[in-house]
């Protein structure tokens, strides 16, 4: 057990004398704190050796050239809190044994290191990255994803991860640093890069890539803490997604393929809208103000990524179908494809003819299409410093006669036959973007990865 003292770390907090009194008050609120989470790890239904205690990060936040280097702060013999005022988190996890949870239900046959991908997918929470996730994985086949061991409802642990006989998704919510408590007293928020362990995540990520097996934590999104760790073997095709998969170069460079989910403000505050007001009762203001007090970490540590991902897919307001006003909803998107011309087996989609400028509305005497029509372009563009190709959608593909008909002139999908695409679109037109550019440009990008694997594994 640690003391007080050895908690000490680079988080700033201003420095103030505190009553006697309050000093017992925080005393044994921490105490009672503890308890609470000593009960519940053994209590019946958690699993075995939840052992929670109060420590210091167990690992010291390293400072590649993506991260901010803390301050190291001279300590007194005491080890009291300097004048500067730096103080370390509270993090409950789970020790006292080397026990790791492992999943007997899906079979993990050995996999040939130089025979696997490792894929990144970068998003701000609410941003549709589960629905991707699901897009992205069917096309590998081998049954959909499931939860690691099940899942909480099937008798299991509460999991971050995925899996499917060919698929592994991890989030990297797992790598928080601290955990719920540990975040409210360094005041810092989950995307704030202090708050991840991405030293724990090359090594990991790193060890998977040489076809080796990983203890990963698990950060539990229900109770806000650090649970046991479960085991994690390599599968032929590995995605990482989250706030950071290609925030720290290390783990940035051993990925094959990078995508960064990018939706616009003005989309994600109709999304919160529709989310916050309607399932969680939310005041408009309420929705607002917790878009900004995000923001700032955000825009710092989550948005530079897009100048760093192969792909990007960027969610704007429709503009042959604008929204009615600034607070209406979106029901109409423009979506672009975004994608870089130098990366390794990847060749960008392009609609009839490659390094062309285009602006196309398929809908007229050949195609009759319903309100509100589509509009397809494809042009050169510089983004962020990289030469780069763009297709855009903006409007909606009702069906498989409207679909067929844009297929055909597209070229580079990596279909394995005409109608693929039109046909992977229509089985999932239920799903939320089923009919419009971001579930189109998805769908294209599950196809890229899937020619991404088979060209660097040469399956």
């Amino acid at each position: 057990m640690q003391t007080y003292g050895q908690m000490i770390h680079a988080v700033p907090v201003q420095q103030s004398r505190t009553p006697a009194y309050l000093q017992l008050v925080s005393i044994f609120a921490t105490v009672f704190a503890a308890v609470f989470c000593l009960g519940y790890a053994l209590s019946p239904n958690s699993a075995p050796v939840q052992h929670y205690v109060m420590t210091a990060p167990s690992q010291t936040i390293a400072a590649p050239r993506t991260l901010t280097k803390l301050p190291k702060l001279p300590r007194t013999a005491a080890q009291q809190i300097p004048s500067t005022g730096h103080v370390g988190a509270v993090r409950l996890h789970a020790t006292g044994t080397e026990e790791v949870r492992r999943d007997t239900t899906i079979p993990r046959p050995p996999v040939d290191p130089k025979k696997t991908v490792l894929i990144g997918v970068a998003a701000d929470s609410g941003c549709g990255k589960s629905t991707f996730m699901r897009r992205l994985t069917g096309i590998f086949g081998g049954g959909s994803p499931t939860p690691l061991g099940g899942g909480f409802s099937a008798g299991s642990w509460e999991t971050n991860t995925l899996v499917s006989e060919k698929t592994t998704v991890m989030c990297l919510d797992d790598y928080h640093l601290n955990d719920r408590a540990g975040r409210k007293v360094t005041g810092l928020t989950a995307l704030d890069e202090r708050e991840n362990n991405f030293d724990l995540m090359f090594e990991q990520m790193s060890a998977l890539r040489r076809g080796e097996k990983i203890s990963k934590p698990i950060y539990n999104h229900v109770n806000g803490t650090l649970d046991t760790p479960e085991e994690i073997a390599p599968s032929p095709i590995m995605i990482i997604e989250g706030l950071h998969p290609m925030l720290d170069d290390r783990v940035a460079g051993l990925l094959d393929f990078s995508i960064y989910l990018d939706i616009s403000d003005r989309v994600k505050f109709a999304w919160k809208i529709q989310r916050d007001m309607a399932e969680r009762g939310w005041a408009l203001e309420d929705i607002k103000a917790d878009i900004e007090k995000r923001k700032p970490d955000f825009d710092k540590y989550v948005a530079p990524q897009k100048a760093k991902a192969d792909m990007v897919i960027e969610v704007l307001p429709s503009q042959i179908a604008p929204p009615k006003d600034e607070n209406a909803p979106c029901d109409y998107l423009r979506v672009r494809l975004i994608q870089k011309t130098d990366t390794k087996f990847f060749d960008p989609v392009y609609l009839v003819e490659k390094g062309s400028t285009i602006n196309w509305k398929p809908c007229g005497d050949s195609l009759q299409c319903e309100f509100p029509g589509v509009q397809f372009q494809y042009y050169p563009e510089t983004y962020m410093g990289n030469s780069v190709e763009v297709l855009e959608m903006d409007g909606v593909i009702h069906n498989m006669k409207e679909g067929l008909y844009v297929e055909k002139f597209l070229h580079n999908t990596a279909t394995k036959e005409f109608g693929e695409m039109t046909k992977l679109l229509l089985e999932a037109i239920n799903a939320p973007g089923g009919d419009n550019g971001t579930g189109f440009m998805q769908t294209l990008a599950a196809l890229k990865i899937r020619e991404i694997y088979e060209r660097a594994t040469g399956e």
